[in-house]
């Protein structure tokens, strides 16, 4: 990820946090970025896994999609919702990139919480190599789940 999307995501999340606070109101939410065509080619002989939906510290319901870019083993995108308690709300698995090169996932993920609280969306690549070569992509969104 480039300095310039990592700065345009961080100042998104402050705004969001900020105009929260500030009102109650959700704010407009910023353009999706489709990190596949970020990379310019970059990323094309690489092992990676990039979620841009949700943004981090956003609220979401059961129900929130999730999208990105990644370029994974068997084309095979892990994913878990972590309570605050650090219990497991939800897991599953979608289709991304493969061996052909990086690729869009997406994928919905639902939940029962019982109170609003941040949770962490774990969306990653699982090791298969025991731990040899580069460590596999993850990004971690801090997120904040409604009842």
């Amino acid at each position: 990820m480039g300095p310039r999307l990592v700065l345009l995501a961080a100042a998104a999340v402050a705004l969001t946090a900020c105009a929260e606070r500030g009102t109650g109101e959700r704010p407009v939410a910023p353009p999706v970025v489709d990190a596949c065509t970020l990379a310019d080619g970059a990323l094309d002989d690489a092992a990676f896994v990039i979620a841009t939906v949700p943004l981090a510290g956003t609220r979401v319901d059961s129900g929130f999609a999730v999208a990105g870019c990644s370029r994974t083993f068997e084309s095979t995108v892990v994913w878990r919702l972590i309570a605050r308690d650090g219990s497991l709300l939800n897991s599953g698995f979608a289709m991304g990139g493969g061996v052909d090169g990086p690729g869009p996932f997406a994928f919905t993920v639902t939940y029962t919480a019982a109170e609003r609280q941040i949770g962490h969306l774990e969306v990653f690549e699982e090791d298969v190599s025991d731990g040899e070569g580069f460590p596999p992509g993850r990004t971690v969104l801090p997120l904040v789940l409604q009842p």
